[in-house]
Order: C-alpha cells, then structure tokens, then sequence
C-alpha cells in the first residue's frame, strides 16, 4: 500500500497543470483497484487548504465544492486514522531530523504511515522524504510505469 500527498490530489484535479496527466492515472489506478493506495486525514486538509486557497492556485474552489471533492476521495479511498502513537512517533522524528516551519508537517505524514506498515508516498516533493529510513517516496509516473510492467 502506498499513501498519496496532497500534491498529487491538486494535480490530479487541475487539468492545467503539467502533472495533471500522470496524477490523474495513479488516482484512477488506485480508484479502480489497480493499485492500493490509501489517504490520512492530514492529506485531505492539506488538500482542501491548497485548493480553496488563490494564493497557491490559480481557479480556487469554493470551501462547498472542495469539500465535496474531499467527500469525493473519502468514498473512493481507504483513509487512514492517524492513531494515538503517531504523535510519540513525530517526537523521535524531530529529535532526529529537527525540522523547522513546514517541515513538520511531512514528518507527521512518516509517522502516520509508519503506524500502519506502509513505505511508500506518492508524491511529486520526493526530496522531501529523502535520507528517511524505512520511506521510500515516488513520483506518480514511476508507480504508473511499474503498474504497466503487470
């Protein structure tokens, strides 16, 4: 099972973008089964914060329409509870990788994802997660090509 970040979920709801292509696929993969992919809660705000927000996209949605699009996603998509040893996790975490700003937030995404057995994220912020132990992060491109070698 992989997780997907926020970033492929804007991607793959903005047909303007130049990721939109191959965001749009792994969502459709993962949709259709083809792929086990599941989302956080973490992933769905971020989602709805990126996309209502007209500082960080260009047609931003109404708070209506995004939150019908992350009611979309909780339907189609296993979504992961955090759980209550996530945050005891995120504190090794910041002992280890001492993070500044926003940082903080992808670690709590490997904490989460730790806490239930996955490795993999789904994201186009692969440095992000680099030099992490037991995460391997990917861009969507690289899972649509291992889909296509099945």
């Amino acid at each position: 099972m992989i997780l997907l970040d926020a970033n492929v979920l804007v991607y793959a709801s903005n047909a303007d973008a130049p990721e939109h292509v191959a965001s749009r696929a792994l969502l459709g993969a993962a949709f259709k089964g083809r792929l086990a992919a599941a989302l956080v809660p973490q992933v769905l705000l971020e989602y709805f914060a990126i996309v209502t927000d007209p500082r960080r996209t260009q047609h931003p949605l109404s708070a209506e329409d995004a939150w019908s699009q992350v009611e979309s996603l909780r339907a189609s998509l296993p979504v992961l509870e955090a759980g209550g040893r996530s945050l005891a996790a995120l504190g090794e975490l910041v002992v280890r990788r001492r993070p500044a700003g926003q940082d903080i937030f992808d670690l709590f995404l490997v904490a989460q994802v730790r806490g239930h057995g996955i490795a993999t994220i789904c994201t186009y912020e692969v440095s992000d997660f680099a030099g992490i132990p037991g995460i391997r992060a990917e861009r969507p491109q690289s899972l649509l090509d291992d889909l296509s070698l099945d």
